[in-house]
């Protein structure tokens, strides 16, 4: 996470005009605080406290269409290795390969 540009701990307090960067596995949001609360509320209040950039939301809508698009990985192996094959691994680490 970083806020306004620096890395920030989980902990920083933000102040209303602060910029957000938070990142969730391939999908970053970019948010400006537009006001803070001294007391928790539900969801749709906390919708009220922040605004996203719309450059952001292009950016992750453009990924999330990315995503669909590609291909899913797949396994290409055969599994388990056979008795033969651990056997053959067993003795390539003893002999220190």
């Amino acid at each position: 996470m970083q806020v306004n540009g620096a890395r920030a701990k989980p902990a920083k307090l933000v102040r209303t005009g602060d910029t957000l960067r938070v990142r969730v596995g391939p999908y970053e949001w970019i948010i400006v605080v537009r006001a803070v609360t001294e007391r928790r509320g539900s969801s749709k209040d906390a919708q009220l406290l922040y605004d996203e950039s719309a450059e952001g939301r292009a950016a992750r809508e453009r990924l999330a269409q990315a995503h669909k698009i590609a291909p899913a990985p797949t396994f290409e192996g055969k599994g388990r290795p056979t008795k033969k094959q651990r056997r053959e691994i067993e003795r390539l680490e003893e002999e220190g390969f």
